[in-house]
């Protein structure tokens, strides 16, 4: 059996785990900075709040704005302050998504 000799272009393999090297650095960096950021409160984008909202009326109808209220309230009461807010803000969704009566003066 003939063995088979290929030329290694050492240049080349250095440049490439380099760059590999390089990009796990990177990598490691952001992982190792990444907990700061978790310091600061999660804001809910608003999207998700309006979501929620059609989603308590489409369970709880009529009641889903005394049901988003409680919910607030239970979180304010167990002193979990971004939940309440994030519910005051869902509750507040559902006021408007319920209104039926249109802007302004009727012609």
């Amino acid at each position: 059996m003939d063995a088979e000799w290929k030329s290694v272009d050492i240049i080349r393999l250095f440049k490439k785990l380099r760059g590999e090297f390089q990009q796990a650095l990177q990598l490691l960096v952001l992982n190792v900075s990444r907990p700061l950021a978790s310091n600061f409160p999660r804001v809910i984008p608003e999207i998700d709040i309006w979501r929620a909202a059609t989603l308590m009326l489409k369970r709880y109808g009529e009641k889903a704005l005394e049901e988003s209220a409680a919910r607030a309230d239970e979180l304010a009461g167990e002193e979990d302050h971004d939940g309440a807010s994030t519910w005051r803000r869902i509750t507040a969704a559902v006021e408007q998504l319920a209104n039926t009566t249109p802007p302004g003066p009727l012609h």
